[in-house]
């Protein structure tokens, strides 16, 4: 009889198959900083451009990706620690790179979904979008008094709005 994996064992093992080599490079270049993605442009990009924009685009192989959705499905379904780009919580040796299941994983779907190539070709625009909204956050900050401020969003959701979609569907009876 099989032990029971427990999620972090069984991620793993998903993430062995999908790692390969070229992939594996990805992963290190994006992570020494080699590649002009940053982890930090990254997080804005899935967490707040792609929430303000509703970014979409079709994959290679057809998907639709809508990202700040499929980024919160994912966020869903592994929780924090499972699903995370920076290095936070226990670290392992996964062939050769310090990083955690958690960033792993993350970057298996940022890989898969094609962010990192979508934001290659927008960086320009990604990373304006972080300065601007950094400094129009750092500026109400400085005239504000020594209170502590409430949180609030910093993107407004472009997903509460009505957007049309033409997506190709092949439906196929056997």
């Amino acid at each position: 009889m099989e032990d029971i994996a427990t999620q972090e064992q069984w991620v793993i093992r998903r993430l062995e198959n999908f790692y390969t080599p070229e992939r594996t490079e990805q992963l290190r270049d994006i992570l020494t900083s080699k590649s002009g993605v940053s982890l930090r442009i990254l997080d804005w990009f899935v967490t707040n451009y792609s929430k303000k924009n509703n970014v979409s685009y079709v994959t290679k192989s057809g998907k639709h990706v809508i990202v700040y959705l499929a980024y919160k499905s994912h966020l869903k379904a592994y929780s924090k620690k499972m699903f995370d780009p920076f290095c936070r919580h226990e670290r392992i040796n996964f062939r050769g790179v310090s990083t955690t299941v958690g960033q792993l994983n993350f970057f298996a779907w940022a890989i898969e979904d094609e962010c990192i190539d979508y934001m290659h070709t927008h960086i320009d625009d990604i990373h304006a979008d972080m300065e601007t909204r950094m400094a129009a956050s750092s500026s109400t900050a400085a005239g504000a008094s020594d209170a502590r401020k409430k949180r609030h969003e910093l993107s407004h959701s472009a997903t509460k709005s009505l957007k049309h979609h033409d997506v190709k569907i092949t439906v196929s009876f056997k």
